[in-house]
């Protein structure tokens, strides 16, 4: 995080633009989860009005490192010129669709980003990627991942039904294909043979 010399100006207006900010509502679905979630615009809207209330703006600009991840930074500034920055990033799986692939991780950075700089909780299914049954139960979880056989028929099935490959590694909690959990092999296939099937 990267912030200006002086950043008393700003952390009180922060304060203030905090105290009024409500956690989004969840208008968002999400296919895959078959759940809902606040997406940009709903952050963006409760955020927006406190925040020029108390003179703070925010500009979110999206970046590629030198080792090709994509990501996001997100800068807080002040009336007064005071500032705060931070980056985050993700790697870019390229694909045929990688035009929206990288406009969708744009768009997920960019909410997580901001969530996370104005204080607003992000109450939607994503935020339980890491958990299982088994980190409340004492269970053992296995941590085996699929094989290079199941790997090569996800990846040809979301290139033949056009999927969106961030929202579908965030539903499998994954960051790459081959690292998807063999536990969870049976759920991500079935979902992409269903949509095949509606889009036949």
């Amino acid at each position: 995080m990267k912030m200006s010399e002086s950043i008393n100006e700003i952390a009180t207006a922060l304060a203030a633009a905090q105290a009024e900010i409500q956690n989004p509502s969840k208008s968002a679905e999400n296919p895959f989860f078959k759940s809902r979630y606040a997406d940009l615009a709903e952050v963006l809207s409760v955020v927006r009005p406190a925040f020029t209330k108390q003179q703070l703006s925010i500009v979110q600009m999206p970046f590629t490192s030198e080792s090709g991840q994509i990501g996001v930074t997100t800068m807080i500034s002040h009336a007064s010129g005071q500032w705060m920055q931070g980056e985050v990033d993700l790697p870019l799986q390229v694909n045929k669709n990688v035009n929206q692939d990288a406009g969708s991780a744009i768009t997920y950075l960019r909410r997580y980003a901001l969530a996370a700089a104005c204080g607003v909780a992000q109450e939607d299914t994503d935020g339980n990627l890491g958990k299982s049954k088994g980190e409340n139960t004492g269970e053992v979880v296995n941590l085996k991942t699929i094989t290079n056989k199941q790997s090569d028929e996800i990846e040809a099935l979301i290139e033949e039904t056009g999927t969106d490959r961030v929202g579908f590694l965030n539903y499998a909690g994954a960051d790459s294909i081959k690292k998807i959990a063999a536990s969870k092999y049976s759920d991500v296939h079935s979902l992409l043979l269903k949509k095949k099937e509606q889009s036949a």
